[in-house]
């Protein structure tokens, strides 16, 4: 990233850091840590909405149809490596297998910013940036981890952001085999392939490309061999969210247009390779994360958290601006009001929320508008304002 500062005043610890510093850096943790926690307790009652998918998909895959799973459950629009994530947890009575995994799920938000810290332009604003992103994503990121536990999300999240790390540092074979866990955790993560020409050389490109290749191969590849019909999970019978952007164009029902999870698989990939050709790579995974929200069915309350992560790592490596305005204005625009009886909603809900589920077409004109002005402000905020940001 950009060029590092000199430390502060003060006798130095490590690598330039000073004893201050430390203690500056461990108090910013600490707030990160305790506000996630807050945020997590907020969302724990209810909680787990979608944990059954994974705990009844996990059970399906090791003792029931196994290699069959996607063709014969083409609902679970989960990857293979989430399910054996969870598989790691499963050996515990139910409630505490949820529970430990919300804990964990929760705690990967810190971990995702330590693995971003790094990158981060080393200035005296420094630790407000980062402090500023995580009381900003934190709300969303509880939603997606506690309220409805999608292991599956956070999985590909993490491991997408390692892969914006190890490409920063040249490592060609651990961002390929991260960007393999993050397809192999979740479908829409190959939006994480262009990061490969962050690489330095040209044999550091085929090398990580490679290690991708393989790595999504190893996944995907014994279940399409063993049964074609995994290819029927692409046509998922999911309803058409009425705030969802294809509804605002037209489509309804429970069956998705033919064309769209494939639109989804390559437009995507195609918006962050544009960003990092572009030269504007921190834009990269804002802008495929868009496309694919653009292309989504569905619109459901924990989307926000990954379109957030890829906000403020636009905010966090492409500009230097103290206030995240990207992951802002994303979760702003993403966010959605919860009631527990959802039949109910236009009769217990008040202000915003009964506005929000009144006014769908309105909330997806929103959601039409983020996807196409927020990457682009985003591309262009990185372009004028940053250096170091062009591949390697």
């Amino acid at each position: 990233m950009g060029r590092s500062r000199g430390p502060g005043r003060g006798a130095s610890i490590g690598q330039g850091a000073t004893r201050d510093d430390l203690v500056r850096d461990g108090i910013t943790w600490a707030v990160i840590v305790a506000w996630t926690t807050v945020c997590a307790w907020a969302q724990a009652s209810p909680s787990g909405i979608s944990w059954h998918f994974f705990a009844d998909g996990t059970r399906i895959l090791l003792h029931g149809s196994g290699l069959h799973l996607y063709a014969r459950h083409p609902e679970l629009q989960i990857g293979p490596l989430a399910f054996l994530a969870v598989a790691a947890w499963s050996w515990l009575p139910a409630p505490c297998a949820r529970v430990t995994a919300q804990v964990l799920m929760t705690a990967a938000l810190p971990v995702v910013l330590a693995v971003l810290w790094p990158l981060v332009e080393r200035t005296s604003r420094r630790r407000t940036r980062v402090l500023l992103a995580a009381v900003v994503l934190a709300p969303a990121w509880a939603v997606l981890a506690v309220r409805w536990a999608h292991a599956d999300d956070v999985v590909a999240l993490l491991a997408l952001v390692v892969a914006v790390r190890t490409a920063r540092r040249d490592h060609a074979v651990a961002t390929g085999i991260a960007l393999a866990v993050a397809a192999g955790a979740k479908p829409w993560a190959v939006l994480g392939l262009p990061l490969l020409l962050l690489l330095n050389a040209g044999r550091g490109k085929l090398i990580g490309a490679v290690a991708a290749a393989a790595g999504i191969a190893l996944v995907w590849g014994p279940f399409l061999v063993a049964d074609s019909g995994t290819l029927t999970a692409f046509h998922p019978q999911v309803g058409i969210s009425a705030s969802s952007v294809l509804a605002l164009l037209g489509y309804t029902g429970t069956v998705i247009p033919a064309w769209d999870r494939a639109a989804q698989l390559l437009a995507a990939p195609a918006a962050a390779l544009a960003a990092v050709l572009l030269r504007a790579w921190p834009a990269a995974l804002l802008c495929g994360v868009a496309a694919r929200l653009a292309l989504d069915p569905q619109d459901i309350a924990y989307y926000a958290a990954g379109a957030a992560v890829a906000a403020a790592v636009a905010d966090l490596l492409g500009t230097s601006l103290r206030v995240p305005w990207l992951t802002l204005v994303t979760v702003l625009a993403l966010w959605q009001p919860f009631v527990a009886d959802f039949a109910q909603r236009l009769g217990t809900s008040h202000g915003v929320a009964l506005w929000w589920f009144e006014h769908q077409g309105a909330v997806a004109a929103v959601h039409l508008a983020w996807a196409g002005v927020v990457p682009l402000a985003a591309v262009l905020a990185v372009r004028r304002g940053h250096t170091s940001t062009e591949p390697r």
